[in-house]
């Protein structure tokens, strides 16, 4: 009797409400709220209630998951903005097929450095050039490939047609020969 009497007194303004409108909408609940109103059954009334319950935590479910959705779009979005930001798209050449042309401020020296095919052109340090100049022609042409251009032991190797042990054979040759070099160099400059 109690569930009638509250549910007479608020109908109304329950009636209003969208959830209760959703869930009215469905002919099954319908038909257990009228019952629950026009006869006074505990069990009825208890099974209405289980069954908004079940109703109202699948509406809840279905509100977090969309907040979380709504949530997450709008923060990869930002993601994709700031990285957009941080690493902007840089076109080498223009999609004409014509090359860009010479940006102004870029030093003229490191440009002709960079034009340069041989590692000895980039060396500041007057003993380590004339150290360079002592080296054989492969081992000059092994250090520049590694060290200016950055190519691999591999690449090395299949462009001077040799093998890769012999192309790292010739580094750490050449790499030794300029440590002699600067240490000769050292001990001549300690002498005088």
């Amino acid at each position: 009797m109690d569930y009638q009497v509250l549910l007479r007194s608020k109908c109304k303004e329950i009636m209003k409400h969208p959830i209760v409108k959703h869930f009215l909408s469905d002919p099954k609940h319908y038909e257990k709220f009228k019952n629950v109103l026009e006869h006074s059954d505990e069990k009825d009334a208890k099974s209405l209630d289980e069954h908004f319950k079940q109703f109202y935590k699948e509406i809840r479910i279905i509100k977090y998951m969309n907040s979380m959705i709504r949530i997450f779009s709008i923060d990869f979005d930002k993601r994709i903005r700031k990285n957009q930001k941080r690493y902007p798209l840089t076109v080498d050449q223009p999609e004409g097929g014509e090359t860009l042309p010479y940006e102004m401020g870029k030093d003229a020296y490191e440009e002709f450095l960079r034009q340069q095919g041989d590692l000895s052109q980039h060396v500041q340090n007057r003993d380590l050039y004339e150290a360079l100049q002592t080296l054989t022609d492969k081992q000059k042409s092994v250090l520049t490939n590694i060290y200016l251009h950055g190519a691999t032991m591999k690449e090395i190797a299949e462009s001077l047609g040799e093998s890769r042990q012999n192309i790292s054979n010739i580094h750490k040759k050449g790499l030794g020969n300029l440590r002699k070099q600067l240490d000769k160099q050292k001990k001549g400059e300690n002498k005088q």
